[in-house]
């Protein structure tokens, strides 16, 4: 009996150890198919065809979006943001028919072997070491790659932003809602050759993974972040995702503690509302709603007209 046992279990170790080998051969197969076989490119952007001349008919969709995890800001309106990048788009190079490779729909491969879009944050408040920039190309995140060509990629990346750096800012008050911006987008090719699109059509900063522990918290968004622009040297359009919100300080840290500037409550009750879809509209109608109640404390009296009703505070 113990013999047959152990033939027995000698058996199951050999048809595992065959299974495991047969899936790693398969991959390999794949990537050796993908990649070496193929003399798959990585610097050069995967088109059908080359670029129409007037139209974006044969430009690269691409998917972007963003998820804010922490933020932080300095007195010269420089925002620091550690985020999640979320990207997507397609390499007709990278499909295969997956019932050639045991049914295998899906890959995990670094990204440094796949073509990336050369994304850039073009407010960018600094590109050395560590920056956005250099982190992109850089970061040990895996793309996921499908059959179909699809290639879904979200590395988690820092970024220093200068807040709306068209204007000079003056911050008279470091604890109202001051308004920032985060604009990314290719930082060489046209709309003609990549059409930039909202990851998930969602136009708005992704806040459902932020955490509590963020000095800073997002108060507004405006919304509508896919933005064209054209230049008086060219007649191609140059897309971004333009991300415009207003921040909020949560608390400070002074001798070790914090100090809350929105009290725990309102706080969970922000992070609550992080978990659906924190829409400009919403957020925008409310916080125009919190001005004028807080004008009309400051006053007294007051009357606030909603649509067709008209609202008296007394206070």
């Amino acid at each position: 009996k113990m013999a047959a046992g152990m033939r027995s279990g000698f058996v199951l170790f050999l048809a595992f150890g065959i299974s495991c080998a047969t899936n790693e051969n398969e991959v390999s197969s794949l990537i050796d198919d993908l990649f070496d076989d193929s003399g798959y490119q990585k610097d050069v952007i995967p088109m059908l065809k080359p670029a129409d001349k007037t139209t974006n008919v044969n430009a690269i969709n691409i998917a972007v979006g963003l998820s804010m995890i922490s933020m932080d800001l300095d007195p010269a309106g420089v925002l620091s943001a550690t985020t999640w990048l979320r990207s997507s788009w397609s390499d007709f190079r990278l499909q295969w028919d997956p019932e050639q490779y045991g049914g295998l729909d899906n890959i995990k491969i670094p990204s440094s072997k796949i073509w990336k879009p050369d994304l850039s944050v073009y407010n960018a408040a600094d590109f050395g070491s560590g920056s956005f920039d250099d982190r992109y190309y850089l970061v040990h995140a895996n793309a996921i790659v499908y059959s179909t060509g699809k290639v879904l990629w979200i590395p988690p990346l820092p970024m220093k932003v200068n807040c709306n750096k068209d204007q000079v800012v003056v911050v008279k008050d470091k604890t109202e809602p001051q308004g920032c911006n985060i604009n990314i987008g290719s930082w060489t090719y046209d709309g003609f050759h990549l059409n930039m699109t909202a990851f998930d059509d969602e136009e708005y900063l992704e806040l459902s993974d932020m955490t509590k522990n963020s000095p800073y918290v997002v108060t507004s968004q405006e919304g509508d972040a896919v933005t064209t622009k054209y230049y008086p040297c060219c007649k191609e359009p140059y897309m971004s995702m333009n991300y415009r919100f207003d921040v909020q300080r949560a608390f400070a840290i002074q001798d070790g503690e914090k100090v809350f500037n929105k009290s725990p409550e309102d706080l969970e009750k922000l992070f609550e509302q992080y978990q659906t879809t924190f829409t400009g509209k919403e957020r925008g109608t409310r916080a125009v709603y919190a001005e004028l109640v807080s004008v009309l404390t400051k006053s007294g009296t007051g009357r606030i007209a909603c649509m067709d009703q008209t609202k008296t505070f007394t206070i």
